[in-house]
């Protein structure tokens, strides 16, 4: 396999190739200016390369003592199970507070996945979407 690197931040991103890859994570489609702005107010940002090519993307917010969040972990469909994903989540949780907890969503079917990084399901978690219907039909929603 292609060496695979991992940058930080967000200035050299192409914000169509992010969106290209939550398309055919699949994860959804992004319209790539608001993913853009919530990318830049995020605490940590972490893409992944095969090369030039980005292959991967991730996002974490954090209020820097307590609590963080994970967003939009994806990686291309040709690179999901060859270690991508663990290296995305490696970088994440390596530039969040130690003590704190972290959440995140999971996509259905991804649970396996998150659970190798010692995530749990929440028995009291509870989300509240603008468009509850469309969530429920995607698996995210009771």
């Amino acid at each position: 396999m292609t060496n695979i690197s991992i940058r930080y931040g967000t200035g050299h991103i192409d914000w169509s190739a992010v969106c290209e890859v939550v398309r055919r994570a699949p994860l959804g489609s992004r319209n790539k200016e608001k993913l853009q702005r919530a990318a830049e107010n995020s605490h940590v940002v972490c893409t992944a390369y095969a090369g030039h090519i980005l292959i991967g993307f991730g996002r974490a917010l954090s209020d820097g003592h307590l609590q963080s969040a994970i967003y939009d972990v994806v990686v291309l469909p040709e690179y999901q199970g060859r270690g991508v994903g663990r290296k995305i989540m490696e970088a994440l949780l390596s530039r969040l507070p130690a003590k704190g907890a972290v959440l995140l969503y999971a996509a259905p079917g991804k649970l396996a996945f998150y659970r190798k990084h010692g995530f749990g399901l929440l028995k009291t978690g509870m989300a509240n979407f603008p468009d509850s219907e469309r969530y429920r039909a995607e698996g995210y929603l009771e």
